[in-house]
């Protein structure tokens, strides 16, 4: 089957906080694109749901907040986690380039 996504996806592991009118969820962002994340938790919100993701980039000082929505929930399974599959709203260029510059140093070190 071919694949869907329209982004590049970089495999991550850092600590995440999602906000919503229904929920606050600690996670861990497992996979991360220009377009959106997957939130690896051990609670979920529903599909559809907007939020607000708080991050701390490795290495960063001052955490980013991404405002997105819930595109796709999986329950976990088989010993995998389960998580949330988050797409960006619009970013501002004051989130959307530091999130840009460490994805590419991301991939960069995962070349290496």
């Amino acid at each position: 089957m071919p694949e869907k996504r329209s982004a590049v996806r970089v495999p991550v592991s850092f600590p995440a906080c999602y906000r919503s009118a229904a929920a606050t969820i600690e996670g861990t962002v497992t996979d991360l694109s220009r377009l959106g994340m997957f939130l690896a938790a051990e609670f979920l919100d529903s599909p559809g749901a907007a939020g607000v993701v708080e991050v701390t980039l490795p290495g960063a000082f001052q955490p980013l907040f991404l405002r997105g929505e819930i595109v796709r929930v999986e329950t976990g399974a088989g010993g995998h986690p389960g998580g949330m599959a988050i797409r960006f709203a619009p970013l501002p260029d004051e989130v959307r380039r530091p999130l840009a510059n460490f994805m590419m140093e991301a991939s960069y070190r995962a070349l290496t």
